[in-house]
């Protein structure tokens, strides 16, 4: 009697049919969980990153105007990212009012102003496999505090 037969009239050969056919499918949901997974960690990761940038620009005025040490905090900070870049920049607005003003002594009259910091960490994120999450993507993260005064 051959091989096939024999499975066939056993049952066990559907079974070994079964998961031949359901394998790929479990292995392709396996990995695309995985990636989502690295997405949400490099996500949360390039977050961090930003606000490490904003805490150190947001300590006091000297380091509010210290772009580099802000960006590279940031940088520091997601040392594990391969390729992050970092962009830090500071603006005014009066207090009570949501417009930006410059950050003179005299760019608000009637009110005392408020400087803030912004740091916008980048990188690119690279999925496992390219054809089940559209390929790499390059995400950014943005924080924004006040600085103390």
């Amino acid at each position: 009697m051959s091989l096939v037969r024999r499975f066939s009239q056993s049952g066990s050969g559907q079974a070994v049919l079964e998961v031949a056919l359901v394998a790929p499918f479990l292995l392709a949901l396996m990995i695309g969980i995985i990636d989502l997974g690295r997405a949400s960690q490099f996500d949360t990761q390039l977050a961090a990153a930003a606000r490490a940038g904003v805490q150190y620009g947001a300590q006091n005025l000297v380091t509010a105007d210290d772009v580099t040490g802000m960006e590279n905090a940031a940088k520091n900070d997601a040392a594990g990212l391969t390729g992050i870049s970092a962009v830090a920049s500071n603006y005014c607005q009066c207090a009570g009012s949501a417009s930006v003003v410059t950050c003179s002594a005299t760019g608000c009259s009637s009110t005392h102003r408020l400087l803030y910091v912004t740091v916008t960490a980048s990188a690119t994120f690279h999925p496992v496999f390219k054809w089940l999450m559209g390929g790499a993507a390059t995400r950014s993260r943005t924080a924004t505090l006040q600085v103390g005064q």
